[in-house]
């Protein structure tokens, strides 16, 4: 946002999916799924910060490690838009242990 990088190839200081020929051929699938899930969690919760906590006080620092986490883990508060009588009722699955039904199911 605000910068001149492209996620597409041609910026070197950002290559999420190669370059040129030797780009990912699931690029574009890849994006639209990202995209779609970012869209519908922003449609579907509303987000706020943890009391006591100022948009500037956020950082982006990470530490070393197999998946670059954050330094300082970022604790949203989610909150589901709708009402709960517009969600689906949960799903009552038979137990998986005897397919031939048991007690558990509906408890």
């Amino acid at each position: 946002m605000g910068s001149g990088i492209d996620v597409k190839g041609w910026d070197f200081e950002l290559l999420p999916f190669g370059s040129g020929r030797q780009m990912c051929p699931g690029y574009s699938l890849g994006l639209k799924v990202i995209q779609l899930t970012l869209a519908n969690l922003l449609h579907a919760f509303s987000g706020s910060l943890p009391d006591g906590v100022a948009a500037g006080e956020l950082s982006i620092e990470e530490i070393f490690g197999l998946t670059t986490p954050r330094k300082i883990p970022l604790l949203p508060i989610v909150k589901p838009r709708l009402p709960d009588n517009l969600y689906a009722e949960p799903y009552d699955a038979p137990c998986v242990a005897c397919m031939h039904g048991c007690a558990s199911v509906g408890a």
